[in-house]
């Protein structure tokens, strides 16, 4: 069975954020609730508190508001859990898409052979220190290549002249594979990281 296969063995991932998210949904919930119970309080209240002349006359006014009374509070409560849900959404989902979106463009830049440092994460996003991590790399990735691109400078010449027949051909070539090799140490040391 391949890791993609397999399904998620933790539930809470982010423990920290996954809990304060769900505690700001919950919160919505709550509020929302509350509105609505005050909401129909103070509907209701105006109907009961506007006398008791008939108990039965009273009694069927408050019958007919109900449901009234009722559908704009259901209204009211729906409208604004949207609204805070979509605030908390909007909220919550920048501070991750934010820096997603940083990184999928500078692997971008990356495939264009721009190794430059990223744009640091804002304080408050969730992965914050990936960034860090991300231009050590990028710090390491660029100087391999400014030492490839040093060594594959340096055999070039070399090549030319043993093609040419110029200088001793044995001194050139182990030249060359001492470019080769210093190569190979900086791209080993490049994998380990």
């Amino acid at each position: 069975m391949s890791p993609s296969e397999v399904g998620r063995k933790k539930l809470l991932v982010n423990q920290s954020y996954q809990v304060r998210f769900m505690a700001e949904i919950i919160l919505v919930v709550i509020l929302a609730t509350v509105l609505s119970a005050l909401g129909t309080y103070i509907l209701m209240i105006g109907e009961l508190q506007s006398g008791f002349q008939s108990s039965e006359s009273k009694l069927a006014r408050v019958h007919e508001a109900l449901p009234k009374i009722l559908m704009v509070s259901t209204f009211v409560t729906i409208f604004a859990m949207v609204l805070v849900g979509i605030f908390i959404t909007l909220w919550e989902t920048h501070r991750v898409i934010g820096p997603v979106g940083k990184m999928e463009n500078k692997f971008r830049e990356m495939t264009e052979g721009n190794y430059g440092y990223m744009i640091p994460f804002r304080k408050g996003d969730l992965m914050k220190g990936l960034d860090d991590s991300i231009n050590i790399h990028l710090n390491n990735l660029s100087d391999f290549f400014t030492n490839y691109n040093k060594a594959v400078g340096g055999i070039d010449p070399l090549l030319t002249a043993i093609e040419q027949g110029d200088g001793d051909a044995g001194e050139n070539l182990l030249k060359i594979r001492n470019l080769l090799a210093e190569l190979e140490q900086q791209a080993d040391a490049f994998r380990a990281g």
